[in-house]
């Protein structure tokens, strides 16, 4: 999925949401064990984890969890 942001990019193709998402998934798919600064997300949480859940079941201890459009949001929200 990298590759095709980047040729977006390089032909001057503005980036779709959806784009955008499937990145930020691909991320916590790379990160989500180690929860650090690669993430976007824990980055703009002031190095931590967003965790507002009780139950660690429910989201595995970050609100935002291998989901991109949860990730989207949570930055659109702090930038």
């Amino acid at each position: 999925m990298e590759q095709e942001l980047l040729f977006k990019l390089i032909k001057g193709e503005k980036p779709t949401d959806e784009d955008i998402k499937n990145e930020l998934y691909d991320i916590c798919e790379g990160v989500h064990a180690s929860c650090d600064g690669e993430c976007p997300v824990y980055m703009l949480n002031g190095n931590k984890v967003p965790d507002t859940a009780n139950d660690f079941k429910v989201n595995r201890g970050c609100d935002c969890f291998k989901n991109g459009t949860a990730m989207l949001n949570f930055i659109k929200e702090r930038i």
